[in-house]
C-alpha cells in the first residue's frame, strides 16, 4: 500500500472515532464568561448577546444550564444566532447592575444596540426556550450592516 492510501484510512479511521466527540461539542452552547470579549463579537457579528445569569448555589440555575441549554435544539439556535455569555449574579459587573437582575436565573437577549429584546426569569424548560430563541431569529441579521463613513 503506497504512502497516500495508508494516510487515507487512518484520516478515515481518526473521523470515524472522533466524529462523535466533535458532534458532541458542536451540541453545546459555547459559552464566554468575559462580558467585554463577548460584546466585542456581538459587535463585529451583529449577532444579539444573550446573557445567562447564575448563581452557584442556585438549583434551578444548574437545571436550565445542564438541561434546558444542553439540549440539541437550544445549543444549537445559540449557537448559531446569539453570543453567548454566562455570568455569576454574585459578581460586581456593571451589566449585572444595569440588567436588574431580581431572579435566578436570567436570561437576558441584547442587540447589538444595547436593547434589551427579550427577558426570562426563572427556569425554562427547552422547548420554552427554542421556542422564544426562534421567535427572535428574525431579528438576527445574517450579515453585519456596514455603517457610511
Amino acid at each position: 500500500m503506497n504512502a497516500i492510501g495508508h494516510l487515507g484510512r487512518s484520516a478515515w479511521l481518526w473521523l470515524a472515532l472522533m466524529a462523535p466527540a466533535i458532534a458532541a461539542d458542536a451540541t453545546k452552547v459555547a459559552w464566554h464568561s468575559d462580558v467585554e470579549s463577548a460584546w466585542k463579537i456581538t459587535q463585529e457579528h451583529g449577532r444579539p448577546l444573550l446573557v445567562f445569569v447564575t448563581r452557584e448555589s442556585c438549583l434551578y440555575c444548574v437545571q436550565m444550564k445542564e438541561g434546558t441549554y444542553n439540549d440539541v435544539a437550544v445549543a444549537g439556535a445559540v449557537n448559531r444566532s446569539f453570543v453567548p455569555l454566562v455570568i455569576d449574579g454574585g459578581g460586581k459587573s456593571q451589566l449585572l447592575r444595569d440588567l436588574r437582575v431580581s431572579a435566578y436565573p436570567s436570561t437576558f437577549v441584547i442587540s447589538p444596540q444595547a436593547v434589551i429584546l427579550d427577558r426570562i426569569d426563572g427556569y425554562v424548560p427547552p422547548e420554552k426556550l427554542a421556542n422564544r430563541l426562534n421567535s427572535l431569529r428574525p431579528y438576527v441579521p445574517v450579515a453585519k450592516v456596514v455603517k457610511d463613513p
